[in-house]
């Protein structure tokens, strides 16, 4: 139901008429310094695939490439990861470790949904509006921390964004959303542009409504964007048209290449409030209605307003 000829980042398998298997795995190197936040990242990170389907994962394998010498510190990792697997209603049954001089992390897993439950990301509709539910730039904010000039605030607030799980309420999910995506490696307008590969739709972007950590342009000035961002940009610009007086800070942070960012749902006008409001009441209280889907019939497709 899903595998190379799509761009979801999950395989699907039909098991029966009622229930479908969802499998994916992502592995990371650390982000941050402490090593229990990094384990609780890079499990949510490996985990939202599952709900950026619309699914609930069942269990999980730990992947693991670890140096020899710094033992105590794979077991924060574990513990961290294994904390969120647990608050994701799923099993850790076990893993692979290798030895590695640079420390990597993630995890294998495997959901469950019903066939006729799936939300793919390719499915949007025009007049549809977008709701991002987690704000940019912690590729920025993780470059930042590496070049040792990061506030404390801003990495405060990046971490409680990268720890929180994509989990969304049964209430949610049973409201019209006609394409789900998770905003990861690729940036924002990079795994937009997956959505609008159907039906000559594109997208609408509003600036300003845009979610973005605190204080971002500072570390933008001073050259922390990395190379995944870069690199995003030079791919997907050329689909995007944007307005003269979009600043340079703004218009890189569209491109920022995310670890465990924000979902990325594309939802009926008429319940997109009511939505919104559900994503509050999950503590997604950085959520905001960002632009909608429009239809363009040639040319480029995403449109920076």
């Amino acid at each position: 139901m899903a595998g190379f000829e799509k761009y979801e980042d999950v395989a699907v398998y039909r098991l029966s008429d009622k229930q479908a298997l969802i499998f994916t795995l992502d592995v990371i190197t650390p982000i941050v310094d402490d090593p229990y936040t990094f384990g609780q990242i890079a499990a949510a990170n490996a985990l939202s695939d599952v709900f950026a389907m619309g699914a609930n994962p069942l269990m999980a394998l730990n992947i693991v490439a670890f140096p020899e010498d710094r033992l105590d510190d794979l077991g924060l990792i574990l513990k961290g990861g294994a904390e969120k697997v647990a608050e994701a209603g799923a099993l850790l049954v076990g893993g692979h470790t290798i030895k590695d001089k640079e420390p990597k992390y993630g995890l294998a897993v495997v959901g469950l949904i019903h066939p006729q439950d799936i939300i793919y990301n390719d499915t949007t509709q025009e007049g549809d509006l977008l709701i991002l539910t987690k704000p940019l730039g912690t590729g920025i904010l993780s470059t930042a921390l590496k070049g040792d000039i990061a506030e404390p605030t801003a990495v405060k607030e990046a971490t409680f964004w990268m720890i929180k799980l994509n989990q969304l309420s049964e209430e949610l999910l049973k409201l019209s959303i006609h394409g789900l995506t998770d905003i990861t490696g690729f940036g924002l307008i990079g795994h937009l542009s997956e959505m609008l590969t159907k039906n000559n739709l594109g997208a609408e972007l509003w600036i300003n409504d845009i979610p973005v950590i605190n204080g971002l342009d500072k570390y933008i000035s001073l050259g922390m964007i990395p190379g995944g961002t870069l690199k995003n940009k030079e791919i997907y610009s050329c689909s995007v048209e944007k307005k003269p007086d979009i600043t340079s800070e703004q218009e890189i942070t569209l491109y920022d290449a995310q670890t465990s960012g924000g979902l990325l749902l594309s939802i009926s006008p008429e319940q997109a409030e009511e939505a919104k409001e559900l994503l509050f009441q999950q503590r997604f209280t950085s959520s905001q209605i960002i632009g909608k889907i429009i239809k363009v019939p040639s040319g480029r497709k995403i449109k920076i307003i």
